[in-house]
């Protein structure tokens, strides 16, 4: 099977036919025809690339618009509020000190613990009488409550410090004694 390929083409005659004088202009004229619009499909498509590109668009812009416009809330405080909340304030400072000073000076850990589960009874019930107060912030009744939570605690702490001094005033004057 192998044929040179001069051989092959020895055996053609050569034709010379020649084009119609009408050629160029059919041959350009079948090239301008070729240029046919886009049919249905691609129309499709197009649509939906150009509503993808408008959708996608509009919600990074409304993204945008509302991460801007969305600040945190201002939470106004009523005057009564912020009384409320320095006398709390004070009342837990002077709690605390007293706490502290009331560890410092008992020795006996069974009494510390079961002040201590007083003070969180109280702690508790403080919590519960602020919920309240959160529902209803211009009941006078709610807000006694409260300062009355925290009167309770200092005053049980006071007490505990003193019932301590005393005891300590006891055994002092034991030990002079015994001296």
């Amino acid at each position: 099977m192998k044929q040179d390929i001069k051989e092959v083409l020895n055996g053609f005659e050569e034709t010379n036919k020649e084009l119609p004088a009408a050629h160029r202009t059919e041959f350009l004229e079948k090239l301008q025809g070729a240029e046919k619009p886009m049919s249905k499909p691609e129309n499709f498509y197009y649509f939906i690339k150009i509503a993808a590109t408008i959708v996608l668009f509009v919600s990074v812009g409304y993204l945008a618009l509302n991460s801007f416009n969305k600040s945190d809330p201002i939470i106004v405080e009523t005057p009564i509020e912020k009384q409320l909340k320095d006398i709390e304030m004070q009342y837990l400072k002077h709690i605390d000190a007293e706490w502290q000073n009331f560890v410092a000076l008992a020795t006996d850990e069974n009494l510390i613990k079961r002040f201590e589960q007083k003070l969180n009874d109280l702690d508790a019930g403080y919590q519960e009488i602020t919920v309240k107060f959160k529902q209803d912030k211009n009941n006078i009744l709610i807000i006694e409550s409260l300062v009355e939570n925290l009167q309770t605690r200092l005053r049980l702490l006071k007490d505990i410090q003193e019932h301590i001094h005393l005891l300590n005033q006891k055994s002092e004057q034991h030990e002079n004694i015994t001296i």
